[in-house]
């Protein structure tokens, strides 16, 4: 065979002619690359025992590009664009989520002592910290840590008795 430009130079006319076969209107100049590629892998896979090399590259050329159609059509469909009411939503529920928020931990503060509510509610709503908590009750910060530890026996008690 002769060299790659001269096959190129040959075989445009044929891409150009699969490209508009196919209907593609948009993107023409990345389906004639991929063309072109697919015409190089089959200037180099081609055997002249099976047939003409012109019959080969043609179905080997026309397959590829339907391949690349198929891949960005797949793209096209699973993927949509960004939508900007999805922010509206977003922004409509972080309003009622500190509310949410504090109804779910109240709901987890059954069956806790005094103290231990304090911990759980000072901890996740108002999110001190272990030495702020103790200083915010005159305590001391071991007393605090009790708390904790025994609060969380007694929650992780009661999400194994809901589980069940």
């Amino acid at each position: 065979m002769t060299d790659f430009s001269t096959l190129t130079a040959k075989f445009t006319p044929m891409i150009h002619h699969i490209i508009r076969s196919l209907s593609i209107y948009k993107n023409k100049d990345e389906y004639f690359q991929v063309g072109l590629i697919a015409l190089w892998e089959s200037y180099l896979n081609f055997n002249a025992d099976h047939g003409q090399f012109h019959s080969y590259a043609y179905t080997f050329i026309k397959g590829r590009i339907m391949n690349e159609l198929k891949k960005h059509h797949k793209y096209e469909t699973n993927t949509k664009p960004y939508d900007t009411s999805i922010l509206e939503i977003t922004d409509s529920f972080s309003i009622h989520e500190e509310a949410f928020h504090s109804e779910n931990i109240l709901a987890y503060t059954e069956g806790l002592t005094f103290n231990q509510r304090r911990w759980l509610l000072q901890t996740y709503m108002e999110n001190k910290t272990i030495s702020e908590i103790a200083e915010l009750y005159q305590v001391s910060p071991s007393a605090v840590k009790s708390w904790r530890k025994s609060a969380l026996v007694k929650l992780r008690r009661q999400m194994n008795v809901s589980c069940k």
